[in-house]
């Protein structure tokens, strides 16, 4: 296996790494709270700081793709294509 095909996989692993499982239940937990208008100010504090949690591991996962593409010669978009990974609709 040659040096780029090592950073490929290191990169796809990075790429289809989901959010930890606590993080994730607690942020969605919360998020429907706030949609529900039932937030306390410490929950709303909490989901400030998970917010800014998932933000960092999505801002790192956007590198991983770009670089990628990078690797492979592609544009972001048609990786993402060829991923079949969706932009979020508020991207």
């Amino acid at each position: 296996m040659t040096i780029v095909h090592v950073r490929e996989a290191e990169l796809l692993s990075k790429i289809n790494r989901p959010l930890p499982s606590d993080l994730a239940a607690q942020y969605q937990y919360l998020v429907e709270k706030r949609r529900a208008g039932a937030l306390s100010s410490n929950e709303y504090d909490e989901l400030l700081r998970l917010s800014d949690q998932v933000e960092l591991l999505e801002a790192e996962r956007v590198e991983s793709l770009a670089e990628l593409a990078s690797l492979r010669g592609i544009s972001l978009a048609k990786l993402m294509t060829e991923l079949g990974i969706q932009a979020p609709p508020n991207a």
